[in-house]
């Protein structure tokens, strides 16, 4: 996991500026692209970055996601307590092999 960037601000307007331009969010086995109204298993993602932040009250991740199967490029911010509850196995797993 990297970390190059000052704040998560600065990390989601230069991954946007590289074409994640979609927002997902977890959805127990899968994630969903928002924009697409598409849910994506975890075999058909990959996790290109990924950025770990850490502060008094924000402590997030943002993953930058690439759908395998279409051009869906976008960005998966999630804090570090979320990656702990109601997921699945495979998807928890897929996640976690990028911290």
């Amino acid at each position: 996991m990297k970390n190059s960037y000052q704040n998560k601000t600065d990390a989601i307007i230069d991954l946007q500026e590289r074409g994640y331009d979609h927002d997902f969010i977890l959805k127990n086995e899968y994630i969903h692209c928002v924009q697409q109204s598409q849910s994506i298993c975890p075999d058909d993602f990959e996790v290109a970055e990924a950025y770990r932040f850490e502060g008094k009250s924000d402590n997030c991740i943002i993953y930058a996601i690439r759908s395998l199967n279409n051009d869906i490029k976008g960005i998966l911010m999630t804090s570090y307590g979320t990656l702990t509850k109601g997921l699945s196995i495979h998807l928890w797993s897929k996640l976690a092999n990028n911290l």
